[in-house]
């Protein structure tokens, strides 16, 4: 029995060395590439992160592996046209992500849903149990409770929001997603299934800044 073991532990050894020898440099040259694209445009980078509203309102040490802040393309479309939007930076932590009022409606920018293509719905992972370290949406689908509803996610937001700015009332909450992005992430149905839900707002990624104009002269 042992020496079987060792055989077969000997043999996917040898198919892993043979799949590093021929894939091996493919990736390194991928990584180097990578790399090589990151000096060259961080001097851009640099330049847009100084100039950008987010940070010149918020300012924070520039990283050159981080991305910018999770809210700055939207805060960014909101100065650049004056839109009538209040930004509320709750948190002390820089990287935590803030909220975006009109009103009394909350504008949420995260995108936390994903689609179920088993169900042919739209849910979002239950932040609350964010903690077991799970952090992939297709994992433990059979425990229904790591998973909300549409209805259910939107109040689980509202709720969030009260919680961390107890200050400030917000009766209702509008859902802005990217096209571009649901495409990317889901193939068939995803899409479809989103433009029928109610409070949702798809847009074209170039024109989120008309899109929030559009909403708040609607409203």
């Amino acid at each position: 029995m042992k020496i079987k073991d060792n055989i077969v532990i000997i043999l996917s050894l040898s198919g892993l060395a043979i799949m590093l020898i021929i894939f091996g440099p493919f990736i390194l040259i991928y990584i180097l590439a990578g790399i090589f694209c990151k000096l060259i445009m961080s001097p851009f980078d640099y330049i847009k992160y100084k100039n950008s509203h987010y940070q010149k309102d918020f300012p924070h040490k520039y990283s050159w592996w981080k991305s910018p802040h999770a809210d700055s393309e939207t805060y960014e479309a909101i100065k650049q046209n004056n839109l009538p939007v209040e930004y509320i930076k709750w948190s002390n932590d820089y990287e935590i992500e803030g909220y975006f009022v009109y009103k009394d409606i909350l504008l949420d920018f995260t995108e936390s849903f994903f689609f179920d293509k088993k169900k042919g719905a739209w849910l979002m992972w239950h932040a609350n149990n964010a903690d077991d370290g799970q952090d992939d949406y297709d994992a433990d689908r059979e425990n229904e409770e790591n998973f909300l509803t549409v209805d259910e996610a939107k109040a689980y937001i509202l709720e969030k929001f009260h919680e961390n700015v107890p200050e400030r009332e917000c009766k209702g909450v509008v859902i802005f997603y990217s096209r571009t992005h649901i495409k990317e992430r889901y193939k068939k149905g995803a899409l479809e299934k989103m433009s029928e839900l109610e409070n949702f707002i798809i847009y074209e990624k170039k024109e989120l800044a008309s899109v929030i104009k559009n909403f708040v002269e609607t409203r």
